[in-house]
């Protein structure tokens, strides 16, 4: 940005007015003179003009969008209307030779190297290493391989928008949206996708997915853009990233984090470490099947039997019901391992966990979890005969092991264990179950 002259910022307060009135006419009311008389500053013509200003009427800040979707107040109606507005927008966008060489792949790849090399920096406390490296490359790999001139003949390359998202957003008496970018027409010049993503990635950051996938739907109807859906998620993963990259500029940590956690979701899973975790009542195998599989795949180790002994004392620790293995104690057992596998994960190593998981509720809340980085669970039933089991446990008892599972206990998981959906179930924890394993996995990655 370039605003260090009187008439510079004249004409910038222009350009923003006349850009914006494509989409809020009403809005931008133009553009005013500040000058300065009798030793007072005043709005007005009387005087040495010393700035200028951009004149708007004022809106309701209860409905801003951003607000909106906070307390869930966004009705698809909204969403359809603001579709039908944003799509007539970009048909009718300027489009020309000059404005189409934005959408060229070394074009494309300037702004995002520009976001690669000014997060350097924000490695390790902002985003991870590995996230760092995977998102970059995701995206050349991404930018190397699409045909770039496809969108280009489609002319889907226009003088759009630039930064359309719910903070530039107000539905009100009628829908408003505001504040284009006017003082880079790099930003602005770009595939109508690249827009649209910015607004589905903002839905999704809310949580609006239905919203997000309809607001795509109406969109597409209405445009019959549908070679949009090819490069819709690569600009996703750029307007996160760019989100990211605000807040680090900001040293907003955690709002950083989500944005960068949000543009590592969005990225194929051929880029991210694997997830394997174990489910099955004690005596089945478990851990003995987690440390082969861990020597194949390179993965660290999580155990719930580990956790739970470095978090609270031993005492009462053989009590299935009591002493460490209340339901509070429990609960606490895997919130931690699920913090640990989505650190662990982040950080770009495979993680396996050893668990039983008796209840859903346990399964389920570390699928919420991930689904922050977009990484799903390999959950993994050991369920062997209860003959191999009963062994298995008899045997552990003549021997030193960190588990208090006893027979007991395996009777007592059994009458309240909620056998895991669509997992990789096996039988047995031979050579065979667990290259059976490894292949069900690395289908899944692909």
């Amino acid at each position: 940005m370039d605003f260090t002259t009187l008439e510079k910022r004249k004409y910038f307060c222009e350009k923003e007015v006349e850009l914006n009135k494509r989409l809020s006419k009403d809005l931008y009311l133009g553009v005013v003179p500040i000058t300065y008389k009798n030793n007072d500053y005043s709005i007005s013509y009387d005087g040495d003009i010393v700035e200028y200003a951009v004149a708007m009427k004022k809106l309701p800040q209860d409905k801003m969008m951003d607000n909106l979707l906070k307390e869930n107040k966004v009705t698809l109606k909204d969403i359809d209307d603001l579709a039908e507005i944003i799509a007539q927008f970009h048909i009718n966008a300027e489009s020309n030779q000059a404005i189409s060489e934005f959408g060229k792949k070394e074009n494309i790849k300037v702004n995002t190297d520009e976001n690669f090399s000014q997060t350097i920096d924000a490695c390790d406390d902002f985003l991870t290493k590995h996230q760092y490296e995977a998102i970059k490359s995701y995206t050349n790999n991404f930018l190397d391989s699409y045909d770039w001139q496809k969108r280009i003949e489609e002319q889907k390359i226009r003088d759009c928008h630039g930064d359309l998202y719910s903070h530039n957003i107000c539905i009100s008496d009628k829908t408003y949206i505001y504040d284009c970018i006017e003082f880079n027409d790099r930003f602005r010049y770009s595939d109508v996708a690249s827009d649209i993503a910015f607004l589905i990635m903002d839905l999704e950051f809310y949580k609006g997915y239905e919203l997000a996938e309809n607001f795509l739907q109406k969109y597409i109807e209405t445009t019959q853009d549908y070679s949009l859906n090819e490069v819709l998620n690569f600009y996703k993963v750029y307007r996160a990233y760019v989100r990211g990259k605000i807040a680090y500029f900001e040293n907003e940590k955690e709002l950083s984090n989500k944005y960068f956690d949000l543009a590592y979701k969005y990225i194929d899973n051929k880029y991210k470490p694997i997830l394997v975790t174990m489910v099955g009542l004690t005596g089945c195998g478990k851990s003995y099947f987690s440390e082969k599989l861990a020597k194949k795949i390179n993965a660290k180790i999580f155990s719930s039997d580990v956790i739970r002994k470095q978090i609270f004392s031993p005492a009462s620790s053989r009590d299935f019901e009591g002493g460490i293995y209340t339901q509070q104690h429990t609960q606490i057992v895997y919130e931690t391992l699920s913090k640990l596998a989505y650190e662990s994960l982040k950080e770009g190593y495979n993680v396996i966990l050893d668990a039983t998981f008796i209840k859903n509720f346990f399964r389920q809340n570390l699928i919420d979890l991930l689904d922050e980085i977009g990484i799903n669970p390999n959950f993994v039933f050991l369920d062997p005969d209860e003959s191999t089991i009963l062994y298995n446990l008899k045997t552990r008892k003549k021997q030193k092991s960190i588990s208090d599972g006893t027979i007991d206990v395996y009777f007592k998981q059994k009458e309240v264990f909620e056998k895991p959906e669509n997992a990789i179930t096996i039988h047995s924890n031979e050579e065979g179950s667990l290259n059976f394993v490894l292949n069900a996995i690395l289908e899944a990655k692909v």
